[in-house]
């Protein structure tokens, strides 16, 4: 009995489960199957026909072209509402089905339908949709398939998607073109012409009134705004008389062109009415209304579209920066990121962020006032006989990008510069070129020495009478032993300022770089005290010994000591206090 009664409560709970399986699972798949009222398969459509509000408008689907409206008029269909009426058309599904066949259709409108839409898939039947009235709370309307004379209900949206006139079909973009392959614009008012061309690198210039490198966002809004004209109110098609609309003698006329031919599209702008200017093109001789903005954005003189910056380029793609200041010049290379290096007159480390703060000041360098490159006034702001003459090589350009920098303005505002490769000089803010040194040595790196405290392994100091010698641990890297004068555990605080001491180590002055200089002047050809650093040697960092040489105190200001590394011909002078540190330190080691 209890195993009878297990088994009628077990075969109880399955049917629960399969009802609910039905019930929910079931339905719901039924419940995807949503009903079309048409099959149509919209890459086979080759024609429509859209009746509505007493017009009829054909379009045909013409090959390499596209959408084509061939009837009242031929013009060029808008592609996205004719792509709107086909997808609506595609999924359309009936909200309530009123009646699956209907021989009397007047009470709903269709007698005589207000719209209807006829779709040609080629061989196929065509398919008809009409429209009616609305039903009496207007949030749906009546239609029929005209092939089966079933009537339902449309949402309202669906039936103003569907609902176009020939205007509201037609393309309003008045040009079609490939933006990237315009490489002149040129803009025309009155007697006043201005001629943008990008050159052969694919730089935009001015070439009329003036010849100037162009403000390319400026341009680019320029070629944007043109190509992009749409049409507000189709006005007349190819009137008698352009003289009412303005367009006899039009306010303004912008022209774009391609180098191979392919693109040569004008538009004209005439009369401004109701907030809109009258426009035509010279592919048709048709009238249009579009937006004011247009004329707006176009109706500015050609120092609109002066580059605002004196030269054009990206501070991070010059490799190479060659600096002449009167008889001394530089030549310095771009090895790797934050690494330069002097090539000539001396192969040197050069000063990273000296030379990145010139090159991104001369990219955001703006001008200030354009002044004409005649000879009176290359000898009156200086470029006659610049201070300085800089030559940049930029990264997938030809030319190289020279810079002249001339004298200041007379209260001290403005530096005067140009390009040799324009025809102006430009008035620059002083403080915009701060960062340019007095010579061109000063190029070189100013820091005595470059190291990472923790990949020393050894620190050496060594004068005439004693030595010091110091190696880290190599198993507990923060303990130091010392080696010389005595063995045993070394103070790692001492350490730490010691290295800390020649990491600030910086040169106030540039005496020599000549690999065969006599050293005797200086006391570095028997130093007073050599520094050494063993650097590297594990952690995949290549071994290297970097030594410093002390010499003279130097004989104006005690204060100075010469220095220079052994393996450098660069003989500097630098502040002479962590002499004294250093041989404070060595004092207070103990000897024994």
């Amino acid at each position: 009995m209890s195993g009878g009664r297990y088994t009628i409560i077990l075969s109880a709970i399955l049917g629960l489960l399969a009802s609910i399986f039905f019930l929910f699972v079931v339905e719901e798949e039924q419940k995807v199957e949503v009903e079309r009222v048409f099959d149509i398969d919209i890459a086979g459509v080759v024609a429509l026909e859209v009746n509505a509000y007493d017009t009829s408008t054909t379009i045909e689907k013409v090959p390499l072209t596209g959408w084509e409206i061939t009837s009242p008029m031929r013009y060029s269909a808008d592609p996205n509402v004719v792509g709107t009426i086909l997808r609506e058309l595609s999924t359309l599904s009936p909200v309530r089905t009123i009646a699956d066949t209907v021989e009397n259709l007047s009470e709903y409108g269709l007698e005589n339908p207000s719209a209807s839409i006829t779709v040609n898939q080629g061989l196929g039947k065509p398919l008809t949709l009409m429209l009616g009235d609305p039903n009496p709370s207007r949030t749906a309307y009546y239609a029929v398939d005209g092939a089966t004379r079933r009537v339902f209900l449309i949402p309202s949206q669906i039936n103003d998607n569907l609902r176009k006139t020939s205007d509201m079909l037609r393309n309003r973009t008045l040009f079609e073109l490939d933006r990237d392959k315009v490489n002149e614009i040129i803009l025309t008012k009155n007697d006043y012409q201005i001629v943008i061309r990008m050159d052969s690198f694919g730089t935009w210039r001015v070439e009329e009134p003036y010849r100037l490198p162009a403000e390319r966002d400026e341009v680019l809004n320029a070629l944007n705004t043109i190509g992009g004209a749409s049409v507000v109110t189709f006005v007349e098609e190819e009137p008698k008389t352009l003289r009412r609309y303005g367009l006899t003698n039009p306010k303004l006329t912008a022209t774009l062109k391609s180098m191979d031919g392919s693109i040569n599209h004008t538009l004209s702008l005439g009369n401004v009415e109701n907030g809109r200017v009258f426009a035509t093109t010279n592919k048709r001789k048709n009238v249009y209304a579009i937006s004011l903005s247009v004329l707006e954005q176009l109706d500015r003189g050609a120092d609109s579209y002066r580059r605002n910056t004196a030269f054009g380029f990206q501070s991070y793609r010059v490799p190479t920066l060659k600096v002449k200041m009167g008889e001394d010049s530089v030549t310095l290379v771009k090895k790797a990121f934050e690494d330069w290096r002097m090539m000539e007159p001396f192969k040197l480390r050069a000063n990273d962020r000296l030379i990145t703060a010139l090159l991104d000041s001369l990219e955001i360098m703006r001008i200030q006032r354009y002044i004409p490159l005649t000879e009176a006034n290359k000898v009156q702001f200086g470029l006659d006989s610049p201070i300085a003459t800089l030559s940049l090589t930029i990264e997938d350009q030809i030319n190289i990008q020279q810079i002249l920098i001339g004298d200041n303005s007379e209260d001290g505002k403005y530096t005067y510069i140009s390009d040799p490769g324009e025809e102006w000089i430009y008035a620059v803010r002083k403080s915009v070129i701060q960062e340019l040194p007095s010579s061109a040595m000063e190029f070189k790196d100013n820091k005595i020495l470059r190291f990472k405290g923790y990949q020393v392994h050894m620190f050496e100091i060594v004068t005439p009478e004693e030595r010091l010698r110091v190696r880290r641990d190599q198993k507990e890297r923060v303990v130091w032993k010392m080696e010389e004068p005595i063995t045993g555990d070394a103070d790692a605080i001492s350490v730490g300022r010691a290295f800390s001491e020649l990491d600030s180590l910086y040169s106030e002055g540039f005496i020599t770089a000549e690999p065969e200089a006599d050293l005797s002047p200086y006391g570095l050809d028997r130093p007073y005290m050599e520094l050494t650093l063993q650097v590297g040697g594990r952690d995949d960092v290549p071994e290297e010994r970097i030594s410093l040489l002390i010499g003279k105190p130097f004989s104006s200001d005690r204060r100075l000591v010469y220095v220079k590394q052994r393996n450098s011909p660069v003989v500097s002078l630098a502040k002479a206090g962590f002499v004294a540190r250093l041989q404070n330190m060595i004092a207070q080691t103990p000897k024994s």
